[in-house]
């Protein structure tokens, strides 16, 4: 049977704790935090063919809509949780149009964790040749920390339902800020296990980092622990001086 279930979003930096978030998360089986998303590329390319040739000559835009309207649907019809929370950068502009065009009322999970210490995770796991470059692809609009920065900001902007989490009291405070969570969402609270936290997995599914070459989103298994990052260990001064002002402001 194909059950009713309810979305919400993880909007977050990468780097920031959402792999050991989703590991918390997901021991309740009623409800599962997803890897990066699909669905952003798959609904904004149904949206474009909007503008394909082939639709303009018989433009059934009620039936396109169907299709659009049902992808969160269609896409975790086999999952078996009830409520998925689906991760990605939903609150960039052209996200959040068409994600409300699907889903009135959204409410987005911001993970907060400072700007500088995402970036630095990323060199440091990545050791990239040049890190000035890296660093600058990753801050771009389209790259993956800044086009998620640029998400948090105009969901914050646009005065979106949202919750924010710090890392930090994440770590230092899991079930508070778990339960801080739930009842955000409205979601019947669960007996979690934060001195025994498993290497993340979705709907039976993990993680296939040797797509990537580095291993993005393995944990530290058993009890949850602070990562702090030194910033001024893996970043050069001019890197940390031009981007030292973009963290969220609460």
């Amino acid at each position: 049977m194909w059950c009713v279930k309810k979305y919400f979003f993880l909007n977050s930096l990468p780097r920031s704790g959402n792999t050991v978030f989703g590991s918390i998360i997901n021991q309740n089986s009623n409800v599962s935090v997803t890897a990066n998303t699909i669905l952003t590329d798959v609904i904004y390319q149904l949206h474009l063919l909007k503008n394909n040739e082939i639709f303009l000559n018989f433009p059934d835009k009620e039936s396109l809509d169907n299709v659009i309207k049902n992808s969160f649907n269609n896409y975790y019809k086999d999952w078996k949780a009830k409520f998925i929370i689906d991760r990605g950068p939903w609150g960039t502009p052209d996200n959040l149009k068409l994600l409300k065009s699907i889903i009135k009322n959204p409410k987005f999970i911001i993970l907060n964790k400072p700007v500088l210490e995402c970036l630095a995770s990323y060199i440091k796991i990545e050791q990239p040749k040049n890190i000035e470059e890296r660093c600058n692809q990753l801050m771009s609009s389209q790259g993956m920390i800044g086009k998620n920065l640029w998400s948090i900001k105009n969901t914050i902007d646009q005065k979106e339902n949202y919750i924010i989490i710090n890392y930090n009291d994440l770590v230092n405070n899991p079930l508070d800020q778990i339960n801080k969570i739930y009842n955000f969402l409205d979601i019947k609270k669960f007996n979690h296990d934060f001195k025994n936290i498993n290497q993340f997995s979705a709907n039976n599914i993990k993680y296939n980092d040797n797509i990537l070459n580095v291993p993005f989103h393995t944990i530290k298994t058993g009890k949850i622990k602070l990562d702090k990052i030194e910033v001024n260990k893996y970043l050069p001064y001019n890197i940390i001086k031009k981007y030292s002002n973009l963290d969220i402001v609460q």
